[in-house]
């Protein structure tokens, strides 16, 4: 048996494998003696055959886990040898074979650059493929109600709502997040309040600057940086997260605080970082109260639209640039 575990959401992929390999040891191999792990990165042609033909003389079953082949190995002749080997030779009953990519493909102006190469079609087509596509809306709300029932906490539905505002879709800071609330909250119920205490955004001074350019209406600029972003692996409901955070600061200090120019005065009110309010208060002037309206009801426009549609959310991020800089 060929299994092929890929796609965008590389913590639900590798939990995948591991169970495989909790199942594999408990049926068959209580040592884990007969798992063999490959370094696709660095893997030779000669080194996965000998791995796939070297038998075991304590047990029948094997388990032969092959890491990032696709994604890491420059050797195209090398992936081009293995289509071919597995091509002609036929896999032992006894042996299962996976491999599992945890490299999570870019995007490259809003569409996902594919895993390419012969061996990547052969194991879509031929192996037992399962594609871990991140996950959106109330799948990912969904995913964070189990995580912390698994983990035996409970959660109210703003606390479940304001971690994913601020954390997104990462599943990895996700489950370390929920894993330091659980355990402070031990058998009581996660709050909001906690989330806020515990679990901090992730500010990034591109979105100072996506702001500084909407302000300043270079629409050359503002979507330069949301490709830089979508392009550096950033997810795009982080990215969304973010701005809708930064404009609704500029929002408030607008209305009820634009008199007050110490920075240190407007974080302690609004509760935000120094830094976040001296930038808020530096760019609040090349905004009318008008525009952040309007742009913070598009943003939340455009979230409801990448959580309940299959709208390209770069398309989206480009129509909200094009009409702001207008």
């Amino acid at each position: 048996m060929i299994i092929f575990l890929y796609g965008s959401d590389t913590y639900r992929s590798h939990e995948r494998l591991k169970k495989l390999k909790e199942g594999f040891i408990k049926k068959y191999d209580s040592s884990g003696s007969n798992i063999t792990s490959l370094d696709g990165e660095n893997l030779k042609f000669e080194d996965f055959v000998k791995a796939i033909e070297s038998k075991s003389l304590l047990s029948k079953k094997r388990l032969i886990i092959v890491k990032d082949l696709i994604s890491k190995n420059k050797s195209q002749k090398t992936q081009n040898n293995i289509v071919h080997y597995l091509d002609e030779h036929s896999l032992s009953s006894d042996d299962i074979l996976i491999f599992i990519e945890s490299v999570a493909p870019v995007k490259i102006r809003g569409r996902k650059k594919e895993l390419r190469g012969a061996l990547s079609e052969y194991l879509k087509e031929k192996a037992k493929p399962e594609e871990f596509e991140s996950l959106l809306g109330s799948d990912l709300n969904k995913w964070v109600l189990k995580e912390i029932k698994i983990r035996s906490g409970t959660i109210d539905n703003r606390a479940a709502e304001l971690l994913i505002s601020l954390v997104g879709n990462d599943l990895w800071q996700l489950a370390n997040e929920i894993e330091k609330l659980v355990n402070y909250k031990k058998n009581k119920t996660i709050t909001s309040e906690d989330v806020s205490l515990f679990v901090k955004a992730r500010y990034d001074t591109d979105i100072f600057k996506l702001t500084d350019a909407l302000g300043h209406k270079n629409k050359k600029e503002a979507l330069k940086l949301i490709e830089d972003q979508i392009e550096s692996g950033a997810n795009e409901l982080y990215i969304l997260t973010m701005l809708v955070r930064q404009i609704r600061i500029l929002l408030l200090v607008k209305e009820v605080l634009q008199d007050e120019r110490n920075y240190y005065t407007v974080a302690s009110r609004l509760e935000i970082h120094p830094f976040v309010a001296k930038k808020a208060i530096e760019q609040v002037a090349n905004f009318t109260m008008e525009d952040l309206k309007r742009f913070y009801a598009q943003l939340l426009e455009i979230d409801y639209k990448i959580k309940t549609s299959s709208q390209d959310p770069r398309t989206l991020f480009d129509l909200f640039i094009l009409e702001a800089c207008s």
